[in-house]
């Protein structure tokens, strides 16, 4: 009788162990689940922004829709899916380990004045970069100026606006930040030529040539007629400025630059001057 009972009182001390044990495995098994949801959510969802994206890529691509609107446009769309895809994963992760998200949701919209505060800055990004793709105000691949910053944009998000610059650095700027823009990419662009001569060159004689070499002007890529010799600029006792103008393809107007100081110089070299 004695022998039974310390049976029954050993299985009575090791039975909440073993029912412990088992609540751990139990424990430890669900959340191994969860967490292989949450990393096949997080595929899934990173496989549909890989495909949206693509089809995206895929439909810019017709010859009908190229440009630089159509650039600017597919930058939107590639952002504003990547942000909707991250919203939706974050949401089912939230769900499968059991976080009320209508809650959060709900949380929220009662808090969004109070979030609204904060986020201010945010809200204008978003506001001024629709408002710059509505009114054509610059697209991907021009050249702006914009905060004392030149270059190329590479991009123009729903936030900001990338430029890389002529030395190679990329200027990310937030769109509520951007109060004047000079867009150089516009229809067409001047090229200019300021050249400055001692008070003593004759200025008749340095007209006459650099108008004669104007009209001489090679065909170059880009450039929309004869370049015009404006006549002086600038005068002082020790020197004057001449300046000579054209118009050309925004994209070509530093080469075509560079193509006339060029000329320029080999005229003069045969003036000796």
């Amino acid at each position: 009788m004695n022998e039974s009972s310390s049976v029954l009182n050993e299985a009575f001390d090791v039975l909440p162990q073993t029912v412990a044990q088992n609540d751990f495995i139990n424990t430890t098994w669900a959340m191994g689940l969860k967490i292989a949801e949450s990393a096949v959510i997080v595929a899934i969802g990173l496989i549909v922004s890989y495909a949206l994206r693509k089809a995206i890529e895929k439909f810019f691509r017709l010859p009908s829709r190229a440009g630089a609107k159509t650039d600017t446009l597919k930058s939107l769309l590639h952002n504003f899916v990547k942000y909707i895809c991250w919203f939706f994963i974050i949401c089912q992760v939230l769900a499968t380990f059991g976080v009320a998200v209508e809650s959060i949701l709900a949380v929220a919209g009662i808090g969004s004045v109070a979030i609204g505060f904060g986020a201010q800055t945010i809200v204008k990004d978003v506001i001024t970069g629709i408002f710059i793709l509505l009114e054509n105000q610059y697209n991907v691949g021009d050249v702006i100026t914009v905060n004392g910053m030149s270059g190329i944009i590479e991009s123009l998000g729903v936030r900001t606006t990338k430029i890389r610059g002529a030395n190679g650095d990329l200027h990310i700027i937030p769109n509520s930040a951007i109060t004047a823009v000079t867009n150089k990419s516009k229809y067409y662009k001047r090229p200019i030529i300021n050249l400055t001569f001692p008070a003593a060159q004759p200025v008749d004689k340095i007209l006459n040539i650099l108008s004669d070499e104007m009209l001489l002007v090679p065909q170059i890529p880009g450039l929309h007629g004869q370049p015009r010799v404006l006549g002086l600029i600038g005068l002082s006792v020790a020197d004057y400025t001449v300046q000579i103008q054209g118009e050309c393809d925004p994209e070509e107007c530093w080469n075509i630059e560079r193509e006339l100081r060029h000329i320029i110089k080999l005229r003069f070299e045969k003036e000796n001057i």
